[in-house]
């Protein structure tokens, strides 16, 4: 899928910009919390297109539904990922709470960007089943 990769490429130009804007203004680039919150939020996106790839040629409803259910999981996922890499003191817990805050902001503009154009693709492509047994009849 093109848009996982304009994902991770967004999220990749974002850790840059990060670590620039950390080194100016803390000295430090942090870049073990600026790549546990990109790691994170890469595999929350990733995880999140699933129920749009399982949903090839359905309804535009059914692709929505995916939609939805994918920008869910990618909250859910960055959560619990973000939390097990906090609880396990592997960043610095203060700094990588707004990191993950903003990295997560910042993926799940680009997932919904990505997913407004797969459902929109999906309307278009649609074509609904004709009627081809025969028609109910009337009890007379």
């Amino acid at each position: 899928m093109k848009n996982l990769v304009w994902i991770i490429a967004g999220l990749l130009a974002t850790a840059v910009v990060a670590a620039l804007v950390l080194r100016q203004t803390k000295g430090d680039p942090h870049l073990r919390e600026i790549a546990f919150a990109t790691v994170i939020t890469i595999v929350s996106a990733t995880v999140a297109l699933v129920p749009l790839a399982l949903t090839p040629r359905s309804s535009p409803v059914a692709v929505f539904q995916a939609a939805f259910g994918g920008t869910v999981i990618h909250l859910f996922l960055t959560l619990g990922i973000g939390a097990a890499a906090h609880s396990l003191g592997r960043v610095d817990r203060g700094l990588f709470l707004f990191l993950l805050l903003a990295f997560y902001w910042t993926s799940l503009v680009f997932l919904v960007i990505a997913v407004t154009q797969v459902v929109r693709r999906s309307a278009r492509e649609f074509q609904p089943p004709t009627a081809t047994a025969a028609a109910p009849q009337s009890k007379h």
